[in-house]
């Protein structure tokens, strides 16, 4: 089995001391939504500009795309939260 990204950055991030093994798992779920949200903002921005689309269905490629950053800003405030613990040792 081919490991994932959330895989990868845990592994990387056990260089931190293991009794804050909860915030690095957590920082790299953050960071691993952010990547995979913003692969998904290219790709929808992508589509828009290929498609002829009427005014509603742009209306709802714009919502899917605000869908998104939301879902960034959320993982990137705790993010914050997570570097803040981790960096405060």
């Amino acid at each position: 089995m081919k490991p994932t990204i959330v895989d990868e950055l845990i592994k990387k991030f056990s260089l931190f001391d293991s009794k804050k093994e909860k915030e690095y798992v957590e920082l790299a779920v953050d960071l691993n939504d952010i990547y995979e949200s913003s692969n998904k903002i290219d790709r929808l921005i992508r589509e828009t500009l290929r498609s002829s689309l009427n005014q509603e269905k742009l209306i709802k490629q714009l919502i899917e795309i605000e869908i998104e950053l939301d879902h960034i800003h959320w993982h990137y405030k705790s993010l914050k939260k997570e570097l803040k613990q981790l960096l405060n040792t």
